[in-house]
Order: structure tokens, then C-alpha cells, then sequence
């Protein structure tokens, strides 16, 4: 049987697309707005395990009642370098912006402020709210989230914390900013799931399946199977901290009592998110600072490269190089995808506004 090819669709239509089923959904115009541009961003940069392909899951998990599509979320506690926000079970993407918006002008005041949000839901990639809000403003920022357990302890055999990822944003002259959004295991679950729809295998080293055994196969670590942390016991370490910083310190979810995103949709996630801002000219004026990185990238990309690589990237580079492509090419949609997303158009009345290639 031939392999399906991928059609490749203009990001605007996705865009406007995403936006259309999030009205529908019940979310206000400006809500919608954001959040199809969180999905749709990260489609453009690459990472599509956080892209568009989550579209239908947060379209299920709204319609089961599982999360409010108003977002009624509230400061319950602040002081001029810091917050706390109650999500209100809100759309993850809406909540985070605003916490991440909070955490920035605080900072811009104070020089640092740090934001922890309890009783949210999935916010998607974490790179999404600190470069969205940071640009040009000389600062260097910080988003992580906890998730649903899909991890076990390093020598454990029961899945108990989530895949908590954490991201850094740094700026510079030259170069694009630095941008370190990482998992804390060795994969993003999605990219799995990914794997899984594309009937394609897993490379060693990501997961175990539900007996504790390395395995190859998709199906395998999503039936009841887990990932393994990133780099051993200290992804499993990374990940035990943001699911403090996330969860414990701000009285949200953690480990167990983190509902996942494919999990029991009428049920509140409950997750938690920590975000932060620090204002360069705290310590040194931008500009000095930026030339610093720059020197710094560029002392990382003069490096000799080992036998068969052609450079030496740095954290970020690929995805801003992605987006620069696929805004000219289009976003890669498979057939299974595609089959979601005319599912979709038809369960809400939204018109699929792209059946040509490009």
C-alpha cells in the first residue's frame, strides 16, 4: 500500500482553523486567538508533538467539562516580586500568558518576580510564554509546568510523575535567542504518540513498557508503559524539582494527583506552572550582555565538528530555522491528522479551510 504523503497547509489556515473550533468550543474571541496561536507557533517551530496535532484533545477534554473555556483565573496572593494565581481550571494556554504577562511587569519594576499558577490545565510547549513576552524587553525568563504521570523513579516500575519539562529564554544581537525547552525524560510523550500514528518505531533509550523492559515499540509504552528520565537519575532529580516548584509550592496537583491530558476528560487536570522574568540591566547594561552571548554562541559554533555532522547548534537554533521554513513551505499535516482535524470540522461546524498542497 503507497505511504500517504503530507500535505503541507499555509500556518494562517491552521490558524484560523484552531482559532474557529476554540469559539466554538466556548472560548471568547481574544482566548481563542491566543491559544490557536500557541498550537499553531508551535507547529511552525517543528515541535509538532505540541502542536496543532493537540488540537482534539483539548477540543475533547472541552467538551467533556474537564476545563472552563472562560478561564476565570485570579491573583490570590502577590507582593512586588512575586504571585500566585489560581488557573480557576481555565484553558492552560490562557492562563500561562497572563501569569508569564504578571511575572514580566513585575520584573520590570523589581528587576526579578517569579509567578506559580495552581489549578490550570496543559499549556503546551513551555518556550511559547517566555519568548512571546520578553522580546526586545532585555530579559531573561523561565516557564516549566508538571503533567500527568508518565514517568516512573529512576529504579522504579510505576508511572508516578509527570514528563515536568522546564525552559530558559535567553537574548541575543546576532543570533537568535537561545531557547532550552526540554523534557525532563528522554522524550516528549507526544513525539510517542507521534511515532504511534505514524506506525513508526521509537528510538532506544526513550521508553520501557509496562514491565519495566526497554522497547522499540509505540504501542508498547503507551499501553501501560513509561518514560525513562532523561540522562537517569538526573531527569529523574530535574523532575522531582519542577514538580516542587510547580505543584507542591503552589498548593496544585503534583505526581499522581495530576490528571494526564488523554486521561478521565471530565476531570480537572489540576496542574500547576512556575514562571519567572529577570531584567538584565540588573547586572550589566543589554547590550554588553548580548554581545556576550553572542561571543559565547559563536565560540559554540566554531567548535570541529565530529565525523559526519555539518555544525554545531545551539539551543533553539533548529526550531527558529524550522519556523523560518515552514513559513514559507507550510505545516506538515499526515493523513492521520487530517482525518482529526475533518472529524473535527464536521463534530463543530467548522469549515476545514485547506484541501489543496501547496
Amino acid at each position: 500500500m503507497p505511504e500517504t504523503k503530507d500535505l503541507f497547509v499555509a500556518s494562517e489556515k491552521l490558524l484560523e482553523f484552531s482559532k474557529r473550533c476554540f469559539e466554538k468550543l466556548g472560548l471568547p474571541e481574544e482566548d481563542a486567538e491566543l491559544t490557536a496561536q500557541a498550537l499553531i507557533w508551535t507547529s511552525l517551530r517543528g515541535v509538532d508533538s505540541h502542536g496543532v496535532i493537540r488540537l482534539k484533545a483539548y477540543a475533547d477534554r472541552l467538551r467533556a467539562g474537564g476545563v472552563n473555556p472562560l478561564s476565570p483565573s485570579r491573583v490570590v496572593k502577590e507582593g512586588p516580586t512575586f504571585a500566585l494565581v489560581d488557573g480557576g481550571n481555565g484553558v492552560g494556554q490562557v492562563v500561562s500568558m497572563r501569569a508569564m504577562k504578571l511575572a514580566v511587569e513585575k520584573a520590570e519594576e523589581a528587576g526579578i518576580a517569579v509567578v506559580g499558577v495552581r489549578n490550570s490545565s496543559h499549556f503546551g510547549a513551555a518556550a511559547f510564554y517566555p519568548l512571546m513576552t520578553t522580546e526586545g524587553r532585555g530579559m531573561i525568563a523561565f516557564a516549566s509546568t508538571n503533567a500527568g504521570p508518565t514517568m516512573a523513579p529512576w529504579f522504579g516500575n510505576k508511572q508516578l510523575l509527570g514528563n515536568n519539562p522546564l525552559c530558559l529564554t535567553v537574548p541575543a544581537h546576532r543570533f537568535p535567542p537561545l531557547v532550552l525547552d526540554m523534557a525532563t525524560g528522554a522524550v516528549a510523550w507526544g513525539k510517542i504518540f507521534n511515532a504511534r500514528a505514524e506506525g513508526k518505531k521509537i528510538p532506544p533509550g526513550w521508553a520501557l513498557d509496562k514491565y519495566g523492559r526497554p522497547t522499540d515499540d509505540p504501542v508498547a509504552a503507551t499501553d501501560g508503559g513509561f518514560i525513562q528520565p532523561l540522562g537517569g537519575y538526573k531527569g529523574y532529580g530535574l523532575c522531582l524539582m519542577m514538580d516542587i516548584l510547580c505543584g507542591v509550592l503552589t498548593g496544585s496537583g503534583f505526581a499522581t494527583s495530576v490528571t494526564g491530558l488523554y486521561r478521565d476528560q471530565r476531570r480537572p487536570q489540576n496542574i500547576g506552572h512556575f514562571f519567572g522574568a529577570l531584567k538584565i540591566d540588573c547586572f550589566m547594561p543589554v547590550d554588553e550582555f548580548c554581545e556576550r552571548v553572542d561571543e559565547l554562541i559563536a565560540l559554540m559554533k566554531e567548535c570541529p565538528r565530529i565525523e559526519g555532522e555539518e555544525r554545531v547548534y545551539v539551543p533553539g537554533e533548529i526550531e527558529h530555522e524550522t519556523e523560518q521554513e515552514r513559513k514559507r513551505t507550510g505545516i506538515p499535516v499526515n493523513s492521520s491528522l487530517r482525518e482529526e482535524l475533518a472529524a473535527l470540522s464536521q463534530e463543530l461546524g467548522v469549515e476545514l479551510p485547506f484541501l489543496e498542497c501547496f
